[in-house]
């Protein structure tokens, strides 16, 4: 099962926070439910929750460079949040509506919509076209060699095979039956890429600096119709607007949506 939600934020004074807003998010779903607080208090990778950056309805909230984020007083700020734990529903639901406090000041919160669905009926709708739309810094990165040096080396185009094992891996921690013939180089020639419009991105989080991308790539799926290939494909496509891409997708890095088009 899958639980998708989304909140609505406001501040009764202007506030000045982080360049990448998640962390307002984030601070506002700790109050509303505890099995997020201990997820997101552990160190396991590929955590169970994905909690976005704030939005309007002009777009994410996050600065480029060194800026910072402010919020205006008595404006709607929106925030999306996914889990795999079926009990975050109940949490959900038992408190719709709380104020929590972030750098001394005061926000209310309010549950807006709640979406659950079977994770077996998670698939992209049939389509030769796919639109991936990459709306936050999304850091993708090849399978490290083995060296002493583990600094992140984060790719600026979002290659099909390391996007699907991003997906994959992610979909195979929670979820059967496994998804395994979408990865891997073969990624290259069943789902190619038509047209893109991408730009390089850098964005300060905590106390350093991340280099990602944000835009937009036009995919063709030419795998097979009927097969399991191109049903693994399909599954991931629409996983992904749940979970996101890439690293750091559970603090709002690579939210994307995933659209068929023609």
């Amino acid at each position: 099962m899958i639980v998708k939600a989304e909140f609505g934020v406001r501040s009764k004074e202007e506030l000045v926070v982080q360049p990448f807003s998640s962390k307002v998010s984030r601070t506002a779903l700790i109050q509303a439910s505890e099995s997020y607080r201990k997820a997101a208090e552990s160190n396991e990778p590929l955590k169970p929750f994905r909690v976005t950056a704030l939005r309007t309805e002009r777009g994410v909230l996050y600065s480029r460079g060194q800026g910072f984020v402010k919020l205006f007083p008595d404006v709607q700020y929106t925030f999306s949040a996914t889990s795999i734990q079926e009990d975050f529903t109940e949490e959900l639901l038992s408190k719709p509506a709380f104020s929590f406090e972030i750098y001394g000041k005061k926000l209310l919160c309010e549950l807006l919509k709640l979406e659950v669905v079977n994770h077996l009926d998670v698939s992209a709708q049939e389509s030769r076209l796919y639109k991936v739309n990459f709306l936050t810094p999304t850091l993708l990165q090849f399978p490290r060699p083995r060296l002493k040096r583990k600094k992140n080396r984060y790719i600026l185009f979002p290659y099909p095979p390391v996007m699907f094992s991003s997906l994959a891996q992610h979909w195979n921690r929670y979820f059967s039956p496994p998804v395994s013939r979408a990865t891997g180089t073969r990624a290259l020639y069943f789902f190619r890429e038509v047209d893109y419009s991408l730009s390089p991105v850098t964005v300060r989080y905590d106390e350093g600096f991340v280099r990602g991308f944000v835009g937009w790539v036009l995919y063709s799926l030419e795998a097979r119709k009927g097969s399991k290939l191109r049903a693994d494909v399909r599954r991931l496509l629409a996983y992904a607007n749940y979970v996101g891409v890439g690293k750091s997708r559970s603090v709002g890095f690579g939210e994307v949506i995933v659209k068929e088009t023609s």
